[in-house]
């Protein structure tokens, strides 16, 4: 039989950005007949858009009014919105229980809409390009206009950099752009949607540290570390960081193991979070940065000899506070973006479909 997912009639299809008060009901079932969740021990709502998996949200069996209908009640909560922008998503259920997991749909996914409030379209907000991309922006225009337009035309104009970044409207603008990054995730391929890209496994004091990718009981693809000395687990590397800027790196996790260090290498850290072998958990560590590029560790030491660890959806963010998980903006083509690119295709004489 096929698993089918479709909303209840008086479930809305439809959230606005930054409301956080509008939950979807759906229903589970096989061949459009409710499936009985009363043995679901595990419920997740899992989020994407064409350019793949976004973010998931948890949905406890206990929450549910009427197993017996298949009845499932998505909160888009303030954790759920973040980062989302407006646009059309797909959604699935996955329910897990004694008999295995449960993906519904089982043919394609079921659609939803976020759309821009208001406030959405006053004005525009830079916050994921840096700061020096932008200056090169501007000199790259600058540098295009020629002088006296509305008489002879002269020599290609030039712009002054230093008197350009110095400026306090620029100064302005960087402080805003660096503060904008709060809360972005600045590690790629941080789901490991493609492996261990990026990725590099350390070998530990015993230099036998192994690191395998594979798919956990919620869904989530995850990495499994295995080893019997210390510093167990991975590395790579992020951006650069200025000397005086507060970073936070985190993690989910659980078996069993002593937290390292989840952040900057070579960096006093405080480390925060417990360790759990039957449950995840959110660990990480909050340093300072160096001035330069510092290596980012997700790194383990044993707990009786062993280290058998499983990760996910690691993060690393400015500022003191470990935010959800989301993924890198670079990662995500959204709707607009899309239009941008089309645009300039169409302008250049192409074409898009």
């Amino acid at each position: 039989m096929a698993k089918t997912l479709s909303f209840t009639d008086t479930s809305p299809q439809t959230v606005k950005i930054g409301d956080t008060t509008t939950s979807f009901t759906l229903i589970c079932g096989n061949d459009n007949v409710a499936t009985d969740l009363t043995k679901a021990t595990s419920i997740t709502a899992k989020l994407g858009n064409t350019s793949g998996y976004l973010k998931s949200a948890t949905v406890d069996p206990a929450s549910l009014t009427d197993p017996t209908t298949g009845q499932v009640t998505v909160n888009f909560n303030a954790d759920l919105m973040t980062s989302l922008t407006a646009g059309s998503y797909a959604i699935e259920v996955w329910v897990v229980d004694p008999t295995g997991t449960s993906i519904y749909p089982s043919d394609g996914s079921t659609g939803f809409n976020i759309t821009n409030n208001i406030q959405s379209t006053n004005g525009s907000v830079i916050t994921t390009i840096t700061f020096d991309d932008f200056v090169k922006a501007m000199n790259k225009a600058a540098s295009t206009i020629a002088k006296g337009d509305k008489g002879e035309k002269g020599d290609t104009g030039t712009v002054d950099n230093a008197g350009l970044t110095t400026a306090p409207a620029f100064v302005e603008l960087q402080t805003q752009v660096d503060n904008s990054a709060v809360g972005t995730n600045l590690l790629i391929n941080s789901n490991f949607s493609s492996g261990l890209d990026h990725w590099v496994v350390n070998g530990g004091t015993n230099s036998d540290c192994k690191a395998v990718v594979t798919t956990d009981s919620d869904g989530d693809t995850c990495v499994h570390i295995t080893g019997t000395g210390d510093y167990c687990g991975l590395f790579c590397s992020p951006v650069s960081f200025n000397q005086n800027q507060i970073t936070t790196g985190s993690i989910l996790v659980k078996g069993t193991g002593k937290l390292n260090l989840v952040g900057l290498s070579g960096r006093p850290a405080s480390n925060f979070g417990t360790i759990s072998t039957e449950s995840y958990s959110k660990v990480g560590s909050t340093m300072q940065a160096a001035s330069g590029t510092n290596s980012f560790w997700v790194y383990f030491n044993p707990v009786n000899g062993v280290v058998d660890i499983y990760i996910k959806f690691p993060k690393l963010e400015l500022g003191s506070h470990a935010t959800d998980w989301c993924p890198n903006p670079s990662e995500i083509l959204t709707q607009s973006d899309y239009a941008k690119i089309k645009a300039a295709i169409v302008a250049l004489g192409g074409s898009l479909s």
